[in-house]
């Protein structure tokens, strides 16, 4: 009686996979950086800061019965801008998750017939 051993390896190092896919998420790093949205959220960050600095140099200048209205007005500015460039911070976050997460998927469905099967199973229902 012939008996068949069917052993499975991996081709490829967990080290090197992990490599590749950090370069490749710092490669899209970089070019979401360079993205048009990037540079206004940036513009509007250092707008923000050239408010704060502004607001404490009227601080600064200030006699002393005004001073805590511009403690007020520095750090309302201070949160405001905390606030605005944390959302867009996180909403780039989440869509830099969920393009990660598509990629990794993709790239399963690319090595296992399974994940595939799955895929176009579910496409073939959604068309119907």
């Amino acid at each position: 009686m012939t008996t068949f051993v069917n052993l499975s390896y991996t081709t490829s190092h967990p080290g090197v996979v992990r490599f590749e896919r950090a370069y490749a998420s710092g490669k899209n790093l970089v070019q979401r950086l360079q993205q048009e949205s990037t540079y206004a959220a940036v513009l509007l960050l250092f707008g923000g800061l050239s408010l704060i600095a502004s607001v404490y140099d009227i601080i600064d200048a200030s006699p002393e019965g005004q001073e805590m209205g511009a403690w007020v007005v520095l750090w309302a500015a201070i949160l405001v801008t905390l606030v605005v460039f944390g959302k867009y911070c996180k909403r780039q976050f989440v869509a830099w998750l969920k393009a990660d997460r598509e990629a990794r998927m993709w790239s399963t469905a690319l090595t296992d017939y399974r994940v595939m099967a799955d895929i176009r199973c579910a496409q073939d229902r959604s068309s119907h």
